[in-house]
């Protein structure tokens, strides 16, 4: 199909990661990695050792302290929490624009990512999800294929419209019927151009459709059910719209009842409340 071709040649003019996060995402996928080798690579860009005091210093993590340096914040806060402070600050420059196919203003598409990643690494650390860095990053990375995908999303929004409000269609169902692929299958092939981990090529590609997720099920199940939770918390869900239903297998499959889902949506409502620095990194 022409559309999609053109669709994904656009997936070679985007800017590349920065090979700093690659280089982190490599390190930290080695389960006996040494975090000395993570903060040898921060030393050396101010701009993220200006992130992570910045962030550090927030009330997301409420430390009684004020955290003046980079030693510090390690100390403080662990190896899991300053990759993912060093990761968001990388990534944010992608999400900054506007995506107006999918209804969503400036810093929107930021805030729904960071709230999905936030809500994904609560969900792992609850169930023990012994890789917490790369489930943020699958969950902050879910919606990447958004940025490709927006403009002829836009072009073909009445078409897609019709199809979720006659036909009763899911937005992304609408998507791949219209445009012959979807937000999640273009976002992975993103995630394969900027070399990222399978387990994360996984979690963005299958965020919507499990059944297909034969391999790395674990982290595309925790960052679906993340996406699901902040969609019906009403963060930057756009025109996808509210009252995404939770799949009952989808809850069984890790391990959480109905009842549980309430209090994850309070909790991730205390999350957005304290986490302002992660969330306007995007204005």
């Amino acid at each position: 199909m022409k559309l999609v071709e053109e669709i994904l040649a656009k997936v070679e003019h985007l800017p590349g990661m920065p090979a700093i996060v690659q280089q982190i995402l490599l390190i930290v996928s080695d389960p006996d990695f040494e975090f000395q080798r993570v903060a040898d690579l921060v030393r050396i860009d101010p701009g993220i050792t200006a992130d992570v005091l910045r962030i550090c210093n927030s009330p997301f993590y409420g430390l009684r302290n004020k955290i003046s340096s980079l030693d510090q914040a390690i100390a403080y806060l662990g190896s899991n929490q300053i990759v993912e402070i060093v990761l968001s600050g990388k990534v944010v420059g992608h999400f900054k624009k506007p995506q107006y196919g999918y209804r969503l203003a400036r810093g929107e598409l930021w805030r729904h990512s960071m709230a999905t990643a936030l809500m994904a690494q609560r969900l792992g650390e609850r169930l023990n999800y012994p890789d917490l860095p790369t489930l943020f990053t699958g969950a902050l990375l879910h919606d990447v294929g958004k940025l490709v995908l927006s403009e002829h999303v836009g072009e073909k929004f009445d078409e897609i419209e019709k199809l979720v409000n006659e036909q009763g269609m899911s937005f992304v169902h609408a998507e791949r019927k219209v445009l012959g692929l979807d937000h999640a299958l273009l976002g992975a092939a993103v995630a394969r151009k900027w070399n990222l981990p399978e387990p994360i090529c996984h979690a963005i590609a299958f965020h919507h459709n499990l059944e297909p997720a034969k391999k790395h099920r674990a982290i595309v199940r925790l960052v679906s059910l993340a996406n699901l939770l902040v969609v019906n918390l009403g963060v930057g869900s756009g025109a996808q719209g509210l009252a995404a239903p939770v799949p009952q297998g989808l809850l069984q499959e890790v391990g959480l009842k109905s009842r549980d889902l309430d209090k994850l949506s309070l909790e991730l409502k205390d999350i957005l409340d304290q986490a302002d620095e992660l969330l306007n990194m995007a204005r």
